[in-house]
């Protein structure tokens, strides 16, 4: 009985419905209770690291490969985001697109590495992936503004609507999560899905079921750069200036360390662990001696506690809470 009751609960948040009303209700609870600027600053940071860690996630909690490319990735969206409506003055829905699709590009070629090398490899590829736009963004001065970065980006208009208040803002970053977290989600319960997290569990066995890993992997790289690059591009209008350091290698760490501790494989733990982790290092960080260090432990401690994330305390809160339903229920 507690089975099947779970088994329902599971069919329905797998619906669009449980979604909507997630981004409702997160929608409502900022409006009225988030007013300062700062603290709406921090909301639209926490929604747009979770997206692109959702992407990661699907690289390397579905596909098993671990890249620290992420935030590379995401500074390649809003760069082009940003160079497109300066120089270009082209619409932000436009430049969106085109980010995305420049990530896509990006992510495809880090992808086809991952095709012709070992797993444990990969990594050093996306590394040099990292560094080497790194390297461009700060060498070719005459387009990025090399370490000064570029500023003077256009505020947020859609459709002529403005909505550069850091309230709107955030609720376009919102609903943005919320978008890119069904498509996660529906991507993780379809058939593809399963064959990618077949494919990193065990690639051998996977490949001798019938299941074409490589394309796969490769379909999983391009789609979680696509989430890298939207977070890049939305992230350029949140600050209106871009620099090398907004997307350094302590970002694409942070990303990463999103998705280990939210659990790997999980979008759920994904995005709880972006709220926290983002509240941490935007607050604790800013403290000039202790604040790294208790930012660094409290990490350790995490992990130490959870070594499965925030996925694998839930599991275990469901479990302890079925056995208690059981208990009753034989009574």
């Amino acid at each position: 009985m507690v089975a099947t009751a779970m088994q329902s609960v599971r069919t329905v948040l797998r619906r669009p419905y449980a979604h909507l009303a997630g981004l409702a209700i997160t929608v409502l609870v900022v409006q009225q209770f988030v007013e300062s600027s700062s603290s709406l600053f921090l909301v639209q940071l926490m929604a747009l690291y979770a997206l692109a860690a959702l992407g990661l996630n699907i690289i390397l909690g579905m596909a098993g490969l671990l890249s620290v490319a992420q935030a590379a990735v995401m500074a390649l969206g809003g760069y082009t985001a940003g160079l497109l409506m300066i120089k270009a003055q082209l619409p932000f829905v436009v430049a969106l697109l085109v980010a995305g699709a420049a990530s896509a590009v990006l992510s495809a070629f880090v992808g086809l590495a991952a095709l012709r090398i070992s797993s444990h490899y990969f990594i050093l590829v996306t590394l040099a992936v990292a560094e080497a736009l790194s390297l461009l963004l700060i060498n070719e001065e005459d387009l990025t503004g090399g370490y000064n970065g570029i500023g003077g980006i256009p505020p947020l208009v859609i459709g002529g609507l403005d909505l550069s208040s850091p309230l709107a803002l955030a609720v376009v970053a919102i609903v943005t999560l919320f978008i890119g977290w069904y498509v996660a989600d529906a991507l993780a319960a379809s058939r593809s899905g399963h064959g990618i997290h077949a494919g990193g569990a065990d690639p051998q066995l996977a490949m001798a079921s019938g299941i074409n890993v490589a394309r796969l992997r490769f379909g999983a790289s391009v789609t979680g750069g696509v989430y890298a690059g939207v977070a890049g591009a939305l992230y350029a209008e949140t600050l209106l200036y871009l620099g090398p350091g907004d997307f350094s290698l302590g970002k694409a760490l942070l990303i990463l360390l999103i998705v280990v501790i939210g659990g790997m494989g999980s979008n759920a733990g994904t995005v709880a662990a972006a709220v926290i982790l983002v509240y941490l290092s935007e607050g604790l960080l800013r403290l000039t001696t202790v604040g790294p260090l208790v930012y660094g432990l409290g990490i350790m401690v995490i992990l130490v506690i959870a070594p499965n994330g925030l996925d694998g305390v839930a599991r275990r809160l469901r479990r302890a809470f079925g056995r208690i339903l059981e208990r009753r229920v034989a009574r």
